[in-house]
């Protein structure tokens, strides 16, 4: 099967986060489904979709978001039917293990999938990238006794037996088990080799008992395994007498004709969309990575270790910084000059002077080099150095005048003037500090506040837009879209093609291309980055360039708004544990511990993101943690009251124009 690359995307569906890991097991899974459906067709064997797979398709036709798997189930003869021809029929990368034909198998079950795992090239391209070995569930559906008492014997025998695969699952061997076992071969006269692995024993066992009641002719059909267990997949026999193809996921699979009544055994009123539920083995990709960790020897790891050093950063001071400061300086210097022209011998000021002088000239020149001719700033240094010069000629001209005066000492005091000179001389005096006051406000005009967003998609652009418009019309700000480039990466990590989405960017904004800016030079103020991932996302990856670690090189203020909102999460809610789990796809990510600061959907999501990086990295990381986020909201919620626009732009101004 091909897909579109945009399929393998991490995406937000029904509030729920998809992870692209999880889009490539879907990939891998419909094609051995695809695999399935050939050899039926070709043998007419007729199956049906089940579970999760069978509501997705019936109602979107995809994937239920927090479902990894996909199930099927066959009634027992078509079953039996399809183990016969099943394995001439695969291609070698495939197998198909069931308990008929697997001693050592133990699942009530049959699995088909991919048995080939690892980074080998051909598998790869073929099965998307995945180097998992992904399977896709086979369930049997036998009839129900028609005798209630018979349906109540069967159950609580399968009990027992279920009881027995408990304790061994718990590698329990202690007299419980012995005594568990020895009821079972008195009560079914049969024995067990306790020499060997348990598992497949009682499972083979519990197989025959499903089938017992075959072909006696009964209205119910269930799904065993669930049924005796849970109560649920017992289906009218009618359900299945006719059935038909709707569109999933682009193939068509094959449903019953009375789904409805399927859907109800299942899931009760299925119309109703309900969160995810209990984490149970979700998702399935965590024990699949441990046996390819296994296979590999340990010595593959994809996931992001955090470091105490991740939150350590450098401090960096753009021009911006060290032209206020000097301004500052130059302040602090002159009102020094003037405290010692007025206390002090008259010398020695004019050497300040002209070092004044020519500090501010330097001054000039570099700031015309950084900007070009025409700054205001520069105008206004100009302007100050006229005065300095006025004021070293008129102190000049007085300390030549009093020495000529015989009676005067060789040093010349400020104080020795008339009072009606000591005035002119401060007035003009006074000028410097006028022009320093105006400096730093042509210095804030010619060198506004830079910030700068990094969007890779215009899809995800979306999320910082409404911020991007409320920055552009801030006068204190020179704001500048920067769009970088991102890669698709093969099954091993290594990169696949590059993509540049700029040129496609709303055409009333300015896009810069991302060659054209030297963020070592420039030195931005404020960046603000919407992929959190560097190059922990198995699917795709910015630039290695503008990975979070990189970007905090330059600039003081590195902003992580996420490009998603997702539905409220609460650790503590059993139904949120699969929402919940998932989390570590974009917390424990670089990103959130490189950036200086974080903007979450809400309060209540800051705590789940504090609760994800104690579980994470521990409870002294997660109190560093709790200043550099805040769950001030949204841009992606609109005008939503507390949690939308106005507050992300407000908490993006008070952090990126704070000193």
């Amino acid at each position: 099967m091909k897909f579109e690359r945009e399929f393998f995307y991490d995406e937000v569906r029904d509030g729920f986060y998809i992870p692209g890991i999880i889009k490539r097991t879907w990939a891998v899974e419909l094609t051995v489904l695809a695999e399935l459906d050939r050899i039926c067709k070709k043998y007419d064997i007729p199956y049906y979709a089940v579970g999760g797979t069978l509501l997705g398709a019936v109602r979107d036709g995809n994937f239920i978001p927090w479902d990894d798997d996909i199930d099927i189930m066959m009634l027992r003869s078509d079953y039996n039917r399809f183990v016969q021809v099943v394995e001439k029929e695969l291609p070698e990368e495939l197998g198909f293990r069931a308990l008929e034909i697997n001693h050592d198998f133990y699942r009530l079950w049959g699995a088909l999938g991919k048995q080939v795992i690892g980074f080998e090239s051909e598998v790869l391209r073929k099965y998307h990238e995945c180097p998992f070995g992904v399977s896709i569930d086979i369930f049997k559906i036998d009839e129900l006794p028609i005798n209630p008492e018979d349906e109540e014997l069967q159950k609580n025998i399968l009990n027992m037996f279920s009881v027995v695969f408990q304790i061994i699952e718990k590698n329990d061997k202690s007299r419980l088990l012995f005594k568990e076992l020895q009821e079972i071969e008195t009560l079914l006269q049969i024995h067990f080799d306790r020499g060997r692995d348990l598992r497949p024993q009682v499972a083979y066992l519990m197989d025959r008992i499903f089938q017992e009641y075959n072909g006696n002719q009964g209205e119910w059909l269930a799904v065993m395994p669930f049924y005796f267990d849970q109560g649920i997949c017992k289906y009218p026999k009618s359900a299945f007498d006719k059935s038909k193809r709707i569109p999933f996921c682009g193939m068509e699979l094959p449903i019953p004709g009375n789904y409805d009544a399927v859907l109800k055994a299942e899931f009760g009123d299925y119309h109703k969309k309900v969160k995810a539920g209990g984490i149970h083995n979700y998702p399935c990709t965590k024990i699949l990575k441990k046996k390819l960790q296994d296979f590999l020897g340990g010595e593959w790891d994809s996931d992001y270790h955090f470091l105490e050093e991740d939150l350590m950063r450098p401090e960096i001071r753009n021009f911006r910084d060290m032209a206020l400061n000097i301004a500052e300086s130059f302040t602090v210097s002159y009102k020094q000059f003037f405290e010692d022209y007025k206390t002090g011998d008259i010398s020695p000021c004019l050497l300040k002077l002209s070092a004044m002088q020519e500090e501010a000239i330097a001054f000039g020149n570099a700031i015309e080099q950084k900007k070009g001719e025409g700054c205001k700033s520069v105008s206004v240094l100009e302007e100050y150095c006229e005065t300095l010069y006025h004021a070293f000629q008129s102190l000049i001209g007085l300390k030549d005048t009093m020495d000529k005066e015989e009676t005067k000492k060789e040093i010349c005091l400020a104080k020795d003037f008339s009072p009606s000179l000591q005035k002119e001389l401060q007035r003009k005096l006074k000028k410097p500090i006028s022009c320093l006051k105006k400096l730093r406000v042509a210095l804030k005009e010619d060198f506004k506040k830079q910030v700068i967003f990094l969007p890779h998609t215009v899809k995800h652009f979306a999320s910082l837009r409404p911020l991007v418009d409320a920055l552009l019309q801030d006068e204190e700000i020179d704001c500048k879209i920067i769009p970088i480039p991102y890669y698709d990466k093969y099954g091993d990590g290594t990169l696949k093609e590059l993509h540049y989405e700029g040129k496609e960017f709303p055409k009333e904004y300015e896009i810069i291309d991302y060659h054209n800016y030297n963020f070592a030079r420039e030195l931005p103020d404020c960046i603000i980055i919407n992929s959190p991932y560097d190059e922990f996302n198995p699917v795709w990856t910015v630039d290695s360039a503008f990975y979070s670690k990189e970007l905090k090189k330059y600039t003081n203020k590195l902003v992580y708004l996420p490009w998603f909102v997702t539905d409220e999460i609460n650790p503590k809610d059993e139904e949120d544990g699969k929402a919940f789990t998932n989390m570590e796809y974009y917390v424990t990510v670089p990103g959130l511990f490189h950036s200086d600061f974080t903007i979450v959907q809400s309060e209540g999501m800051k705590k789940a993101y504090l609760a994800k990086i104690e579980e994470f990295a521990g409870k002294d990381i997660k109190k560093k943690m709790e200043k550099k986020i805040s769950g001030a909201g949204s841009c992606l919620l609109g005008e939503k009251a507390g949690q939308g626009i106005k507050e992300v732009v407000e908490c993006v101004k008070a952090f990126a124009l704070k000193k």
